[in-house]
């Protein structure tokens, strides 16, 4: 009987310090869930071009409803769309490089990459401009103006409401003549060289001038370079920008719904004449408008 016992003891014990030695994770069911997440996330792929606004949508694993989306060195406001899914309007600026990259959902130390974007080239058009030479080679008082001004418009494109304003497609604000289209490379007097990131309508003085899409007017004041200026916020980053004007029907702080006057055209601010500047600028990027306009029929026809 003794023996028995002792036999019993040992064989306890040799279990016990045999279980000791397997590795135990914390959380198994963790581990076995976050690898099932990362298998059946496949990313979204997107062509586009230098200046140009995707709107994509990609899925969002369960749990990772708050997560944040991070493009390059951008986190991108997103809402949800469809069960499992949520949209991005993403922008590429004027000058981004002909790459490939991806945006990824971002929970605290984890990440999935969830679009995957391929920059292909676009070639430009380029134009000729007389203007005013004070507006191209400003003096110490209009260069402290202008510094002023942009502190300010840097601080008014911080205020994005996260959820989207408008919930109809964005519209042309004119269909007139378009004088000079985005992305032209620009020479003013033979020497300066630049790039207009808008569009140019033709307008006589007086012509006016509605709202693209609802959203919340930030900014209707009078700015050294684009004259008398609205600037419209549409939400998730999308700000409408409309310059030269010659009055302003508007004030900031008003909600105006698509096409709604909110100025008149002129020709104020560094302008050669009497026409209408219709900029989109998305998450710090300005691009084509008519980008925005199409890229937003694809999301309301789904």
């Amino acid at each position: 009987m003794k023996n028995r016992l002792l036999l019993c003891l040992f064989i306890m014990s040799a279990c016990s310090s045999g279980l000791k030695q397997q590795p135990i994770a914390e959380n198994p069911v963790q581990v076995i869930e976050e690898k099932v997440v990362q298998s059946e996330v496949s990313p979204t792929g997107v062509q586009t071009f230098p200046g140009r606004v995707r709107w994509v949508s990609f899925v969002v694993p369960k749990g990772w409803e708050g997560a944040r989306l991070k493009c390059k060195d951008q986190f991108i406001k997103h809402v949800p769309y469809r069960p499992g899914f949520h949209y991005a309007y993403i922008a590429e600026t004027y000058f981004s490089d002909v790459e490939k990259h991806s945006c990824a959902l971002k929970l605290k130390d984890r990440e999935i990459p969830v679009i995957e974007f391929l920059v292909k080239p676009y070639a430009y058009k380029s134009e000729k401009l007389k203007v005013d030479y004070r507006k191209i080679s400003l003096s110490k008082k209009d260069q402290k103006r202008a510094a002023r001004e942009q502190r300010i418009l840097n601080e008014i494109y911080t205020q994005s409401a996260a959820t989207p304003y408008f919930s109809t497609p964005f519209r042309a604000p004119l269909t007139s003549h378009i004088t000079s289209v985005y992305g032209t490379r620009r020479v003013y007097n033979n020497a300066h060289r630049g790039q207009h990131l808008g569009t140019d309508f033709r307008a006589a003085v007086g012509v006016p001038i509605p709202a693209t899409n609802r959203g919340k007017v930030l900014f209707a004041d009078d700015l050294f370079y684009t004259g008398w200026t609205v600037i419209i916020d549409h939400g998730l980053d999308i700000f409408s920008v409309y310059g030269h004007l010659s009055e302003v029907k508007t004030e900031a702080g008003a909600i105006v719904n698509g096409g709604d006057i909110i100025g008149l055209s002129g020709s104020t601010g560094r302008s050669s004449g009497p026409h209408l500047h219709w900029g989109i600028k998305i998450h710090g990027n300005y691009v084509d408008g008519y980008s925005l306009i199409e890229e937003s029929e694809k999301q309301f026809r789904k």
